[in-house]
């Protein structure tokens, strides 16, 4: 994948194994800002980032969230088939909460989705994540309620609440 999604503040960018230390230096020890996504590891050391990101290199569209002025890295977005639903997920290092780069990230990846022929998006937040829940509501996503799915990183079987956002445009029956 080659291609550059670009927000009026962001760039999002194909990830590469590079930034893993990015990662490493956001997210370290960070282990209640780790604890809020569904599989970055911890503790997020440089080599267990660049297992992560191979991981999203070969099966997924995952993207580093930079700045457009400077070309910080403040995090990471992507979409991938996990079992038999797309899912969104994306983190944001914590020096860079508050800023609206979640949202506007989520925004851009969504007019992704839609145009590489993706039907739908799902993704989950943790109960202890209301931030997260919001970024998705801005952005069309429906709460379905709260489901019970495995996250082994996060000690197995956890409550999430389960978001979806149509792509069609089909009116809802």
């Amino acid at each position: 994948m080659t291609i550059t999604l670009i927000t009026r503040r962001l760039h999002l960018r194909p990830l590469e194994p590079t930034d893993a230390r990015h990662f490493a230096r956001l997210f370290g020890e960070d282990s209640d800002a780790i604890a809020l996504t569904a599989t970055l590891p911890d503790p997020c050391t440089v080599e267990e980032a660049g297992k992560w990101i191979a991981r999203r290199m070969r099966d997924s569209h995952g993207f580093a969230i930079c700045r457009a002025g400077d070309g910080v890295f403040v995090g990471a977005i992507g979409f991938g088939e996990v079992l038999d639903r797309i899912e969104l997920g994306y983190g944001i290092g914590r020096p860079f909460w508050g800023n609206g780069f979640a949202t506007e990230a989520v925004r851009e990846a969504v007019r992704h989705a839609q145009a590489v022929g993706v039907a739908a998006l799902e993704a989950c937040t943790f109960p202890s994540n209301p931030a997260s829940a919001r970024v998705l509501e801005k952005n069309g996503f429906k709460n379905m309620g709260r489901i019970t799915r495995n996250y082994p990183l996060r000690g197995g079987q956890r409550a999430v609440f389960r978001h979806v956002l149509d792509l069609t445009g089909e009116p809802k029956l």
